[in-house]
């Protein structure tokens, strides 16, 4: 199993999102993050690659849950961790980087039933993150690139303990 981080930044009512240059999910919108790396803890994850992505340093993010995602034999573990900047924040985008663009996407925009630019998962599980609905495991099973079963379990005290301080 491989494990991932993914962070969404909020300020006032936008989500800054990244369009991603490369696989997987090449040309999608999504929130910054990437590989857990060995010795590495999802926070001390979520916290560098922020950092390499847009720049932005996160003292504390807040982890609200995880998704997994089974493609086949494959399965991918996501520690979903949250952030909101405080308005006055100067962050201008678009932002052209080596991971692709970085942008400020209202929330509506990012929730509306046809915009198909945003990664099919985030946005089964972004209306409860967005409404507190913290502490769900998000699990997808995925055919073909399309989302064939999704469901939520609360997650345990053992995760929550995983997510800030075990290193893999």
């Amino acid at each position: 199993m491989h494990h991932y981080t993914l962070c969404l930044i909020k300020r006032k009512e936008e989500l800054l999102l990244l369009n991603r240059r490369k696989k997987p999910a090449m040309g999608m919108w999504n929130g910054v993050g990437g590989k857990v790396e060995k010795g590495e803890s999802p926070l001390n994850c979520v916290i560098r690659e922020t950092l390499e992505e847009t720049g932005i340093h996160l003292d504390e993010p807040l982890y609200v849950g995880n998704a997994v995602f089974k493609m086949g034999n494959k399965i991918e573990k996501l520690y979903l961790f949250m952030a909101e900047l405080p308005e006055d924040t100067a962050f201008h985008t678009p932002m052209y980087t080596e991971e692709g663009i970085l942008d400020w996407k209202p929330v509506s925009w990012v929730l509306d039933h046809d915009n198909l630019g945003i990664i099919n998962n985030l946005k089964c599980y972004l209306p409860k993150l967005l409404n507190g609905e913290f502490g769900l495991e998000h699990s997808f099973i995925y055919e073909d690139h399309r989302i064939t079963e999704y469901r939520t379990n609360r997650i345990t005290e053992v995760e929550v303990h995983r997510a800030h301080l075990m290193r893999f």
